[in-house]
Protein backbone atom coordinates (compact mmCIF):
# COMPACT_ATOMS: atom_id res chain seq x y z
CA UNK A 1 0.00 0.00 0.00
CA UNK A 2 1.38 3.73 -0.65
CA UNK A 3 1.58 4.96 3.09
CA UNK A 4 -0.70 8.00 3.86
CA UNK A 5 0.77 10.40 6.91
CA UNK A 6 -1.72 12.01 9.21
CA UNK A 7 0.12 15.29 11.03
CA UNK A 8 -0.75 15.79 14.79
CA UNK A 9 0.10 19.33 15.69
CA UNK A 10 1.84 17.61 18.71
CA UNK A 11 3.42 15.10 17.09
CA UNK A 12 7.29 14.53 18.17
CA UNK A 13 7.97 11.19 16.44
CA UNK A 14 7.00 9.14 13.58
CA UNK A 15 6.61 5.63 13.21
CA UNK A 16 5.90 3.28 10.33
CA UNK A 17 3.33 0.21 11.40
CA UNK A 18 4.88 -2.99 9.98
CA UNK A 19 3.69 -6.83 9.15
CA UNK A 20 7.03 -8.84 9.12
CA UNK A 21 6.95 -12.39 8.01
CA UNK A 22 9.64 -14.80 9.05
CA UNK A 23 11.47 -14.59 6.03
CA UNK A 24 11.64 -11.43 4.02
CA UNK A 25 13.03 -10.44 0.62
CA UNK A 26 15.31 -7.00 0.30
CA UNK A 27 15.63 -4.82 -2.90
CA UNK A 28 18.65 -6.44 -3.42
CA UNK A 29 17.43 -10.04 -3.64
CA UNK A 30 18.68 -10.96 -0.22
CA UNK A 31 16.26 -13.30 1.58
CA UNK A 32 16.78 -13.03 5.50
CA UNK A 33 15.00 -13.64 8.49
CA UNK A 34 12.70 -11.28 10.96
CA UNK A 35 15.48 -10.44 13.34
CA UNK A 36 18.23 -10.34 10.76
CA UNK A 37 15.36 -7.65 9.11
CA UNK A 38 15.41 -5.43 12.42
CA UNK A 39 19.37 -5.70 11.98
CA UNK A 40 19.35 -4.43 8.23
CA UNK A 41 17.15 -1.18 9.39
CA UNK A 42 19.75 -0.03 11.83
CA UNK A 43 22.00 -0.75 8.95
CA UNK A 44 20.16 1.55 6.11
CA UNK A 45 18.49 4.45 8.62
CA UNK A 46 21.01 3.59 11.80
CA UNK A 47 22.10 7.28 10.88
CA UNK A 48 19.93 8.90 8.99
CA UNK A 49 16.54 9.52 11.67
CA UNK A 50 16.23 6.15 12.66
CA UNK A 51 15.37 6.55 16.66
CA UNK A 52 13.79 2.87 17.60
CA UNK A 53 12.63 -0.28 16.12
CA UNK A 54 9.42 -2.18 18.36
CA UNK A 55 9.64 -5.65 17.15
CA UNK A 56 6.07 -6.49 18.85
CA UNK A 57 4.89 -8.78 21.87
CA UNK A 58 2.78 -11.66 23.00
CA UNK A 59 1.45 -12.02 26.32
CA UNK A 60 0.83 -15.00 28.22
CA UNK A 61 -2.83 -15.36 27.57
CA UNK A 62 -1.88 -14.90 23.68
CA UNK A 63 1.03 -17.76 23.83
CA UNK A 64 -1.87 -19.77 25.35
CA UNK A 65 -4.34 -19.30 22.91
CA UNK A 66 -1.93 -19.96 20.20
CA UNK A 67 -0.54 -23.07 21.87
CA UNK A 68 2.88 -21.55 22.53
CA UNK A 69 2.45 -22.06 26.51
CA UNK A 70 0.63 -24.62 28.62
CA UNK A 71 -0.61 -21.85 31.76
CA UNK A 72 -1.34 -18.03 31.21
CA UNK A 73 0.84 -17.33 34.15
CA UNK A 74 4.36 -16.93 33.43
CA UNK A 75 7.24 -15.35 35.77
CA UNK A 76 10.19 -13.50 33.77
CA UNK A 77 12.66 -11.54 35.34
CA UNK A 78 13.72 -9.55 31.93
CA UNK A 79 14.26 -10.97 28.61
CA UNK A 80 12.43 -14.69 28.48
CA UNK A 81 15.18 -17.65 27.48
CA UNK A 82 14.55 -18.25 23.98
CA UNK A 83 12.09 -21.01 24.22
CA UNK A 84 9.72 -18.40 25.08
CA UNK A 85 10.51 -16.13 22.49
CA UNK A 86 7.14 -16.62 21.58
CA UNK A 87 7.52 -13.48 18.74
CA UNK A 88 9.79 -15.47 17.25
CA UNK A 89 7.33 -18.45 16.39
CA UNK A 90 4.62 -15.84 14.81
CA UNK A 91 4.21 -16.21 11.33
CA UNK A 92 3.65 -12.64 10.99
CA UNK A 93 4.88 -10.07 13.75
CA UNK A 94 3.31 -6.99 14.32
CA UNK A 95 6.38 -4.47 14.32
CA UNK A 96 6.61 -0.46 14.64
CA UNK A 97 10.11 1.40 12.81
CA UNK A 98 10.52 4.45 14.83
CA UNK A 99 11.67 8.08 13.09
CA UNK A 100 12.78 11.39 14.18
CA UNK A 101 10.82 13.42 11.73
CA UNK A 102 8.44 12.74 9.01
CA UNK A 103 10.28 13.27 5.77
CA UNK A 104 12.92 10.52 6.77
CA UNK A 105 9.69 8.55 8.18
CA UNK A 106 7.85 8.94 4.60
CA UNK A 107 11.05 7.84 2.63
CA UNK A 108 12.41 4.56 4.31
CA UNK A 109 8.19 3.83 3.79
CA UNK A 110 8.79 3.72 0.21
CA UNK A 111 11.96 1.30 0.50
CA UNK A 112 9.74 -0.76 2.83
CA UNK A 113 7.09 -1.27 0.62
CA UNK A 114 9.31 -3.19 -2.15
CA UNK A 115 10.47 -5.93 0.67
CA UNK A 116 8.65 -8.87 -0.11
CA UNK A 117 7.03 -9.99 3.48
CA UNK A 118 6.86 -6.90 5.10
CA UNK A 119 4.09 -5.25 4.72
CA UNK A 120 3.57 -1.58 5.49
CA UNK A 121 0.48 -0.71 7.00
CA UNK A 122 0.53 3.26 7.60
CA UNK A 123 2.78 6.10 8.65
CA UNK A 124 1.78 7.92 11.73
CA UNK A 125 2.82 10.58 14.03
CA UNK A 126 3.21 10.10 17.99
CA UNK A 127 1.85 12.84 20.52
CA UNK A 128 3.99 13.90 23.15
CA UNK A 129 4.90 11.07 25.30
CA UNK A 130 3.86 10.52 29.37
CA UNK A 131 6.72 12.95 30.86
CA UNK A 132 9.17 11.74 33.76
CA UNK A 133 6.80 13.23 36.36
CA UNK A 134 3.68 11.94 35.23
CA UNK A 135 5.63 8.56 35.37
CA UNK A 136 6.86 8.85 38.83
CA UNK A 137 3.86 9.49 40.51
CA UNK A 138 2.27 5.83 39.23
CA UNK A 139 4.70 4.39 41.67
CA UNK A 140 4.02 4.99 45.77
CA UNK A 141 4.99 3.70 48.85
CA UNK A 142 4.42 -0.65 48.80
CA UNK A 143 3.36 -2.33 52.25
CA UNK A 144 4.58 -5.78 52.45
CA UNK A 145 2.88 -7.82 55.33
CA UNK A 146 5.97 -9.41 57.25
CA UNK A 147 8.53 -7.29 56.43
CA UNK A 148 8.19 -3.59 55.81
CA UNK A 149 8.19 -0.99 52.83
CA UNK A 150 9.53 -0.99 49.51
CA UNK A 151 10.10 2.97 48.30
CA UNK A 152 11.02 4.16 44.36
CA UNK A 153 14.56 4.72 44.30
CA UNK A 154 14.22 8.37 43.88
CA UNK A 155 12.45 9.14 47.20
CA UNK A 156 14.77 10.21 49.99
CA UNK A 157 15.51 8.55 53.16
CA UNK A 158 18.16 5.51 53.96
CA UNK A 159 17.03 1.77 53.44
CA UNK A 160 16.80 0.94 57.77
CA UNK A 161 15.56 -1.88 59.71
CA UNK A 162 14.01 -1.55 62.96
CA UNK A 163 11.54 -2.97 64.74
CA UNK A 164 8.95 -1.56 63.40
CA UNK A 165 9.94 -3.16 59.45
CA UNK A 166 12.48 -2.62 56.91
CA UNK A 167 12.77 0.12 54.52
CA UNK A 168 14.66 -0.70 51.19
CA UNK A 169 14.36 1.21 47.69
CA UNK A 170 13.99 -0.05 44.14
CA UNK A 171 13.79 1.30 40.74
CA UNK A 172 10.86 -0.08 39.20
CA UNK A 173 10.53 -0.84 35.55
CA UNK A 174 13.89 -2.78 35.09
CA UNK A 175 13.97 -6.47 36.51
CA UNK A 176 11.35 -8.43 38.02
CA UNK A 177 10.75 -7.53 41.72
CA UNK A 178 9.38 -4.14 42.44
CA UNK A 179 7.43 -5.53 45.53
CA UNK A 180 4.29 -5.43 44.50
CA UNK A 181 4.44 -9.09 42.98
CA UNK A 182 2.59 -11.51 45.71
CA UNK A 183 5.49 -14.11 44.90
CA UNK A 184 7.92 -11.33 46.09
CA UNK A 185 6.29 -10.06 48.93
CA UNK A 186 5.85 -13.90 50.16
CA UNK A 187 10.14 -14.29 49.84
CA UNK A 188 10.14 -11.03 52.19
CA UNK A 189 8.38 -12.43 54.60
CA UNK A 190 10.24 -15.76 54.68
CA UNK A 191 13.37 -13.43 54.74
CA UNK A 192 11.73 -11.52 57.86
CA UNK A 193 10.89 -14.65 59.82
CA UNK A 194 14.12 -16.73 59.25
CA UNK A 195 16.11 -13.95 60.99
CA UNK A 196 13.17 -13.43 63.51
CA UNK A 197 13.57 -17.33 64.05
CA UNK A 198 17.30 -17.06 64.75
CA UNK A 199 18.29 -18.22 61.32
CA UNK A 200 21.90 -17.39 60.52
CA UNK A 201 22.63 -14.36 57.40
CA UNK A 202 25.65 -14.42 56.75
CA UNK A 203 25.61 -15.90 53.69
CA UNK A 204 22.72 -15.29 50.80
CA UNK A 205 22.15 -16.79 47.14
CA UNK A 206 19.74 -14.84 45.07
CA UNK A 207 19.12 -17.00 42.15
CA UNK A 208 17.38 -15.45 39.22
CA UNK A 209 17.01 -12.16 41.22
CA UNK A 210 15.58 -9.68 38.60
CA UNK A 211 15.77 -6.27 40.30
CA UNK A 212 18.32 -7.33 43.03
CA UNK A 213 15.11 -6.56 45.60
CA UNK A 214 15.75 -9.91 47.77
CA UNK A 215 19.50 -10.01 48.05
CA UNK A 216 19.48 -6.24 49.01
CA UNK A 217 16.84 -7.16 51.32
CA UNK A 218 18.98 -9.69 52.93
CA UNK A 219 21.81 -7.52 52.94
CA UNK A 220 19.78 -4.84 54.54
CA UNK A 221 18.54 -7.19 57.33
CA UNK A 222 22.64 -7.73 57.74
CA UNK A 223 23.70 -10.59 55.27
CA UNK A 224 27.51 -10.18 54.63
CA UNK A 225 27.85 -11.44 51.74
CA UNK A 226 25.32 -11.63 48.58
CA UNK A 227 25.28 -13.08 45.35
CA UNK A 228 22.80 -12.19 43.10
CA UNK A 229 22.56 -14.68 39.91
CA UNK A 230 20.30 -13.36 36.95
CA UNK A 231 21.03 -14.97 33.47
CA UNK A 232 19.92 -11.67 31.62
CA UNK A 233 22.86 -9.77 31.68
CA UNK A 234 21.10 -6.73 30.83
CA UNK A 235 19.57 -6.54 33.86
CA UNK A 236 23.09 -6.81 35.86
CA UNK A 237 23.58 -2.81 35.82
CA UNK A 238 20.14 -2.12 37.40
CA UNK A 239 21.07 -4.87 40.03
CA UNK A 240 23.80 -2.36 40.91
CA UNK A 241 22.68 0.76 40.61
CA UNK A 242 19.84 -0.95 43.61
CA UNK A 243 22.37 -2.05 45.53
CA UNK A 244 24.21 1.13 45.50
CA UNK A 245 20.68 3.09 46.37
CA UNK A 246 20.16 0.97 49.69
CA UNK A 247 23.98 1.18 50.48
CA UNK A 248 24.95 -2.45 50.41
CA UNK A 249 27.09 -2.73 46.88
CA UNK A 250 30.14 -3.74 48.85
CA UNK A 251 27.94 -7.26 50.02
CA UNK A 252 26.30 -7.68 46.44
CA UNK A 253 28.34 -9.91 43.85
CA UNK A 254 26.37 -9.71 40.44
CA UNK A 255 26.82 -13.19 38.30
CA UNK A 256 25.03 -14.97 35.88
CA UNK A 257 25.14 -18.17 36.74
CA UNK A 258 25.17 -20.28 39.96
CA UNK A 259 29.06 -21.03 41.07
CA UNK A 260 30.36 -24.22 40.34
CA UNK A 261 31.32 -24.33 43.98
CA UNK A 262 30.70 -21.99 47.33
CA UNK A 263 30.47 -22.41 50.79
CA UNK A 264 26.97 -23.59 51.90
CA UNK A 265 24.79 -20.84 51.76
CA UNK A 266 22.29 -19.83 55.18
CA UNK A 267 19.56 -18.68 52.44
CA UNK A 268 19.13 -19.59 49.44
CA UNK A 269 16.00 -17.70 47.16
CA UNK A 270 14.87 -18.89 43.87
CA UNK A 271 11.72 -16.77 42.65
CA UNK A 272 11.14 -18.04 39.53
CA UNK A 273 9.34 -20.79 37.50
CA UNK A 274 8.70 -23.68 38.43
CA UNK A 275 10.21 -25.37 35.47
CA UNK A 276 13.97 -23.91 36.38
CA UNK A 277 13.18 -24.95 39.73
CA UNK A 278 12.96 -28.24 39.07
CA UNK A 279 15.46 -28.21 36.67
CA UNK A 280 17.95 -26.64 39.15
CA UNK A 281 16.70 -28.64 42.04
CA UNK A 282 19.91 -30.55 42.57
CA UNK A 283 22.04 -28.01 42.00
CA UNK A 284 20.43 -25.56 44.25
CA UNK A 285 19.92 -27.92 47.52
CA UNK A 286 23.71 -28.59 46.89
CA UNK A 287 24.81 -24.83 48.05
CA UNK A 288 22.60 -24.69 50.96
CA UNK A 289 24.24 -25.04 54.52
CA UNK A 290 24.14 -28.80 56.34
CA UNK A 291 25.63 -30.43 59.05
CA UNK A 292 26.92 -34.35 58.61
CA UNK A 293 25.31 -34.87 62.55
CA UNK A 294 21.80 -32.12 62.09
CA UNK A 295 21.29 -32.48 58.28
CA UNK A 296 20.03 -29.42 56.90
CA UNK A 297 20.73 -25.89 58.96
CA UNK A 298 20.24 -23.34 56.18
CA UNK A 299 16.96 -22.27 54.43
CA UNK A 300 15.64 -22.19 51.02
CA UNK A 301 12.97 -20.49 49.74
CA UNK A 302 10.84 -21.19 46.52
CA UNK A 303 8.32 -19.25 44.80
CA UNK A 304 6.39 -18.21 41.90
CA UNK A 305 4.15 -21.30 42.17
CA UNK A 306 0.87 -21.84 41.42
CA UNK A 307 -1.47 -24.60 42.73
CA UNK A 308 -1.09 -27.31 40.14
CA UNK A 309 2.92 -26.52 40.12
CA UNK A 310 4.03 -26.53 43.78
CA UNK A 311 3.34 -30.64 44.57
CA UNK A 312 5.84 -31.19 42.14
CA UNK A 313 8.15 -28.79 42.90
CA UNK A 314 7.38 -29.94 46.69
CA UNK A 315 8.52 -33.40 46.82
CA UNK A 316 11.71 -32.71 44.26
CA UNK A 317 13.21 -30.75 46.77
CA UNK A 318 11.74 -32.84 49.96
CA UNK A 319 13.79 -35.55 48.36
CA UNK A 320 16.85 -33.41 48.42
CA UNK A 321 16.45 -31.98 51.22
CA UNK A 322 15.20 -34.32 53.61
CA UNK A 323 12.91 -32.39 55.25
CA UNK A 324 9.41 -31.40 54.44
CA UNK A 325 8.63 -27.42 53.51
CA UNK A 326 6.27 -24.77 55.16
CA UNK A 327 3.97 -23.30 52.63
CA UNK A 328 2.73 -19.88 52.38
CA UNK A 329 0.17 -18.33 49.93
CA UNK A 330 -1.22 -14.79 48.67
CA UNK A 331 -3.78 -14.66 45.97
CA UNK A 332 -2.77 -17.90 43.34
CA UNK A 333 0.77 -17.73 44.18
CA UNK A 334 2.71 -20.17 46.58
CA UNK A 335 6.13 -20.33 48.39
CA UNK A 336 8.16 -23.38 49.68
CA UNK A 337 10.29 -22.79 52.75
CA UNK A 338 12.34 -25.40 53.85
CA UNK A 339 14.36 -25.40 56.32
CA UNK A 340 16.21 -26.32 59.83
CA UNK A 341 14.75 -27.09 62.81
CA UNK A 342 17.38 -25.37 64.60
CA UNK A 343 18.06 -22.27 62.96
CA UNK A 344 20.53 -20.69 65.67
CA UNK A 345 23.03 -23.43 63.77
CA UNK A 346 25.44 -22.33 61.11
CA UNK A 347 27.43 -24.73 58.96
CA UNK A 348 30.69 -22.75 59.58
Amino acid sequence: MTPQPSTPPSAVAWIIDLVVARVVVLPSGESIDRDGFYEWLWGEWGEDGLAGVFEGTVDAPEAVALGFEPTARVLDAATPPADRDWVARLPQATAAVWFADEPAAMSAAAVLAAVVGCDVRGVRGSQQSVGDDEWRAGFGPIDVPGFGVILPAWEEGCAVTSAAGTTIFIEPGVGFGTGLHETTQLCLAALTGWRQGGGPLDRVLDFGSGSGILGIAAAVLGAGHVDSVEIDALVHEAIWANALRNRVADRIHVAGQLPEAATGYDLVYANIVAAVLVAHAEALCSLVCRDAGVGLVGCVVLSGLLAEEWPEVAGRYTGLLGTNPVMTSMGDWHCLQFMSREAGRSCR
